[in-house]
């Protein structure tokens, strides 16, 4: 098992075809890295795990695997790293799980199958094919694109856009802005505080929830739909208010804008 000395915040790249992953950055000053075969009677994964490489150089961790095993015959491996918070990720994979526990600072995953977490990060960038994408905890920027798989994010303290082709969003808290556009998927800010909502479904919903305090301008159009507004109407904002600006189009799906309920809001 690797073990590098690392008393700063390191950059890990890990490249594998199949397996898991998993993460975990706290508060060290050295990083391991541990590949062993996802079942060690199945001789591809065997070998998968023998050809995986590890290396360390210039504040980078690489964990890369041999990706030109042929599926479904391709080893599947289980990736294990300990590194020091506030580290960089840039994760690609073919067809495996990650989870990252911890804080993070920049994150980069690109993957044709397989779900992604990641516990407290500053930017995250995804591309996903089929998966979807969790995330407790961001502070800046976040960019996420699938075909196919929704994304979650706990509390939003940045910007933060959302493309899918056949995939749902849900923001819990929002203290920014999200612009999200999808196909087929629905659209769910449980806590907007501040900042601004643009959605635009061509067969989804949108459900707002909108904090007590938080003036909102709304514009909000359906052609194929209902449009349930339970805000009252005022000529502004009052004095300490945080305010909101929505634009939601959908072709098909309802429109619904309410305060946001009491245990959404803690």
């Amino acid at each position: 098992m690797p073990n590098f000395a690392t008393p700063q915040p390191i950059t890990a790249v890990v490249e594998i075809a199949a397996g898991s992953i998993r993460l975990v950055a706290s508060d060290r000053d050295d990083t391991v890295a541990e590949v062993r075969p996802r079942d060690e009677s199945r001789p591809h994964d065997v070998k998968a795990a023998e050809q995986t490489r590890i290396d360390f150089n210039n504040s980078t961790l690489r964990v890369t695997s041999n990706r030109g095993f042929a599926f479904p015959r391709r080893g599947a491996v289980i990736v294990d790293i300990a590194l020091p918070e506030g580290s960089d990720l840039d994760v690609s994979v073919a067809s495996a799980q990650v989870r990252a526990d911890g804080r993070y600072s920049d994150c980069k995953l690109a993957s044709a199958s397989g779900d992604f977490s990641v516990e407290s990060v500053a930017n995250i960038k995804a591309d996903t094919a089929s998966g979807a994408v969790t995330a407790d905890n961001v502070k800046g920027a976040a960019v996420i694109d699938t075909a196919s798989g929704g994304a979650t994010v706990g509390d939003l303290d940045g910007d933060m856009k959302f493309r899918a082709a056949s995939g749902s969003l849900i923001v819990r808290r929002l203290h920014g802005n999200v612009n999200a556009q999808t196909a087929s998927g629905d659209v769910t800010v449980a806590t907007a505080v501040n900042g601004g909502v643009s959605v635009q479904t061509a067969s989804g919903e949108l459900v707002l929830g909108i904090a007590e305090g938080t003036a909102a301008q709304l514009d909000l159009r359906t052609r194929s739909g209902d449009v349930r507004n339970s805000l009252t109407s005022s000529d502004g904002p009052a004095i300490g208010d945080e305010t909101l600006v929505v634009h939601a189009r959908t072709a098909s799906g309802d429109i619904v804008v309410q305060r946001a309920a009491a245990e959404a809001m803690s």
